[in-house]
């Protein structure tokens, strides 16, 4: 049995599988975020380590498995949080949530900093956003300085993890790879940039993803309930480990992830700096391999945040926020495509991406009358992150890559209505995989080959990842989105300039 974790922007999933791939149990601990300013976000680091402690307790109570029978840890994160530690292993302050985007004038010096093709050509990031960890590190440098003096220790929060479980401190580039810190094709620091701030000394030693990190610490094992000799092995970002669990490890081959953010996957061989549309790449898990990974920072997110503020009644009549949603997906369900006139930009957080990139973009709900009511708004902003997607795709079409099906993960493909709206949108059959958390089942892949149930990472994807259900373009609701998408279009590029200059 392999134990998994996959440390999310609100929620921790621990999981339980077996060498077919099968979920034996999964714990979903849910927190909230701190947001001392508007477009801050942080979180005090023990809530992570606490809620992997008590899934894996619960696990352990609940599914009737013997710990003797649990031969692997490995996890996975969210990138770019940074967590900050003294010499004795305490927070020095709360963790910068990837969302932070503070750093604004930080990323503006990096800019002035690096000449922008070297930065793409090194680190595979596009634009310098201040989402990086390297802006947020910069930030604390410049505004909290005696914090980062007595910062020993700056990490991601897969490492962290990991930290606390075997006491080795270590990291892998593909979650550093959105750190603005290393080098993707050499898998190193970058000198440019750690260099610049001053952390070299401070930073987790770079191991491949896969690789045996550690057993469990005696005393970590006996607070939880495993037996000692447990081996951890080394994961990685949240969307590195998701494309392994949804079988995304050769090219053609696209994922799509509706969770807090909306992420694309795609695999490739090679890499085109030079061409005119630029693509986020990191290194995959496959050797010689790597992953375009084109984001938005807020997709999931968003229709969460309607339903806390709008879907009170909801909520308490149902008593379950999660069957909440579903009393929001029957309300949208009841408009027709293209919500009556109403298109929403998505960008509650800021960061559109491409082929937008403004960092200063703000959430905006178009087309408002006096016949639109919360169902509308609800259906809206379903269909704004399809019409998300589609930019997204179409951005990743004209690099000259082919689509064929696009596989959804993510909270986002647990609902029928949305998958076929995306499907409608973008005009591509969409594909839920039979196993909802492919994070977690990717971090067990990893395990699998590792302690030899498989002989490769093909081998062990072909057993173990399932696609499931289909959803088919309708052409008539594609038609209909044809004209509601180039009004969302219209909307990005002209509000864009407006964004920033009224920041």
């Amino acid at each position: 049995m392999y134990l998994t974790f996959d440390v999310g922007t609100t929620s921790v999933k621990t999981a339980l599988y077996d060498a077919e791939g099968r979920l034996r149990h999964k714990v979903i601990k849910d927190y909230q975020l701190d947001s001392p300013a508007v477009g801050w976000y942080e979180v005090n680091p023990e809530i992570y380590w606490k809620s992997v402690v008590e899934g894996f307790q619960e696990i352990l109570s609940q599914s009737g498995t013997a710990a003797s029978d649990i031969k692997t840890i490995a996890g996975c994160s969210q990138g770019e949080t940074v967590i900050f530690l003294d010499q004795q292993d305490h927070p020095t302050r709360p963790a910068m949530v990837w969302l932070d985007g503070r750093a604004q004038k930080e990323a503006e010096q990096f800019s002035a900093m690096v000449d922008v093709e070297e930065f793409f050509s090194v680190t595979g990031i596009p634009e310098i956003e201040p989402t990086w960890s390297a802006c947020k590190m910069l930030w604390v440098k410049q505004n909290q300085p005696d914090v980062f003096r007595q910062t020993a220790k700056f990490m991601l929060v897969e490492d962290y993890i990991v930290y606390k479980l075997t006491g080795k401190f270590v990291s892998s580039a593909s979650l550093l790879s959105t750190s603005a810190l290393v080098d993707i094709h050499k898998n190193i620091y970058w000198r440019k940039t750690v260099d610049f701030l001053g952390v070299e000394s401070c930073l987790p030693t770079i191991i491949a993803e896969g690789s045996f990190v550690g057993e469990i610490q005696p005393s970590v094992a006996v607070d939880i309930g495993l037996k000692s000799g447990i081996l951890v092995f080394k994961g990685s970002m949240d969307q590195t480990m998701s494309a392994v669990g949804a079988g995304n490890i050769v090219p053609g081959v696209i994922t799509e992830t509706t969770g807090t953010a909306l992420v694309i996957g795609v695999t490739a061989r090679t890499v085109d700096f030079r061409g005119t549309v630029k693509l986020a790449y990191q290194p995959h898990v496959i050797p010689a391999t790597y992953l375009i990974l084109p984001f938005a920072r807020t997709a999931g997110i968003v229709y969460k945040w309607f339903r806390d503020q709008f879907a009170r009644e909801e909520i308490q009549q149902i008593g379950d926020l999660e069957l909440a949603y579903e009393a929001l997906n029957q309300l949208a369900a009841t408009i027709p495509a293209g919500a009556d006139g109403i298109v929403c930009l998505p960008f509650l957080a800021g960061g559109a991406p491409p082929p937008d990139n403004n960092s200063y973009a703000k959430g905006i709900i178009y087309g408002l009358t006096l016949k639109h009511g919360k169902a509308h708004i609800a259906r809206a902003i379903m269909e704004s992150i399809g019409y998300l997607l589609k930019s997204i795709l179409t951005h990743v079409e004209q690099a000259g890559i082919a689509i064929q099906e696009v596989r959804s993960m993510g909270g986002g493909a647990r609902s029928d209505l949305w998958l076929q709206i995306k499907a409608d949108i973008c005009n591509y059959p969409i594909v839920r995989m039979q196993e909802e958390e492919t994070s977690t089942l990717g971090a067990a892949i990893l395990s699998a080959v590792k302690v030899g149930d498989y002989a490769t990472i093909e081998d062990a994807v072909q057993a173990m990842v399932k696609p499931g259900k289909r959803f088919l373009p309708n052409p008539e609701q594609t038609a209909i989105y044809a004209r509601s998408y180039a009004l969302y279009r219209d909307l990005c590029e002209s509000l864009m300039p407006l964004f920033k200059k009224y920041a």
